[in-house]
């Protein structure tokens, strides 16, 4: 059984405090993407995760998400599950959230165990922040650590050009860094109701990512990158997420177009892809 994983990107990241048992509470604005990981799962005599010119780690996000559903459930089958990676990793799109995310749904659907939504919420944040959020797929407000979602009103789709370095970003060193700095808040509601209203003039000027100026001390790197995307004419670059990818925001789609054939040659990921898309 063939299934796909879609990435995710966050239009809107504020970290609003640091809570008493030292996680953060965030209030993002979450979407959906056009970039997705394949995965083929079947029956097999033993649970066996393939990984596509990857090293499995071993507390990979697929192999916690089958020891979770067997721990709450009576599961009958043992499954072969090969993942071909389209979403690179450690680059703030929740690849492999996305993998755990579509594994919990199609395992529970194969052994013909029906749970609601919210039981299935509450599976996913076990398994990791974004999980909860990529089980949704769908434009969503999400507050706490990632378990609370408000699917916005909205079927907007547009096109934005993502940039991927060959590093990534420690999402743990970028919340130590956050702690000790000026704190930058953006306003979550306007691009709320930029994505609403489907207004992307809006989106591009209140749309803000707190964690962009700590990434950016780690990997001033990332800067430069928004330079370059800059310079050849996208309107608005943010990172999504703790990083490392970068979004470039424009109407132009010719824009978008020429800036990724010149950026290709300089970084191995460069793609345009839909925000709001759905398989």
């Amino acid at each position: 059984m063939k299934i796909y994983a879609p990435a995710k990107v966050n239009l809107g990241l504020d970290v609003v405090r640091t809570m008493e048992n030292g996680y953060h509470e965030l209030d993002m604005i979450m979407a959906p993407i056009s970039l997705y990981d394949e995965l083929d799962i079947e029956y097999a005599d033993q649970d066996k995760i393939e990984i596509e010119n990857m090293e499995l780690s071993e507390d990979n996000t697929i192999s916690k998400t089958l020891g979770l559903l067997r721990d709450c459930y009576d599961i009958k089958h043992h499954y072969l599950i090969r993942v071909k990676k389209n979403i690179p990793s450690q680059a703030g799109l929740a690849g492999g959230s996305a993998d755990a995310a579509a594994v919990l749904k199609t395992v529970l659907e194969l052994e013909g165990i029906e749970v609601e939504m919210e039981e299935k919420l509450n599976l996913a944040k076990q398994i990791g922040a974004d999980v909860p959020f990529c089980l949704v797929n769908q434009f969503s407000r999400v507050k706490g650590i990632g378990e609370k979602i408000e699917i916005l009103d909205t079927n907007w789709k547009f096109n934005i050009l993502l940039v991927k370095p060959d590093f990534g970003v420690s999402t743990p060193e970028a919340f130590r860094l956050w702690e000790n700095q000026e704190k930058f808040h953006p306003d979550i509601d306007y691009v709320q109701m930029a994505c609403e209203n489907q207004i992307l003039d809006l989106l591009v000027q209140a749309m803000g990512n707190a964690l962009e100026p700590v990434a950016f001390e780690l990997r001033p790197e990332l800067a430069k990158i928004k330079e370059e995307m800059l310079d050849l004419g996208i309107v608005r670059v943010m990172m999504s997420g703790s990083g490392s990818s970068m979004m470039g925001f424009c109407i132009d789609e010719d824009v978008l177009q020429k800036a990724k054939s010149v950026l290709e040659k300089r970084y191995d990921f460069v793609e345009v892809v839909s925000v709001g898309a759905k398989l």
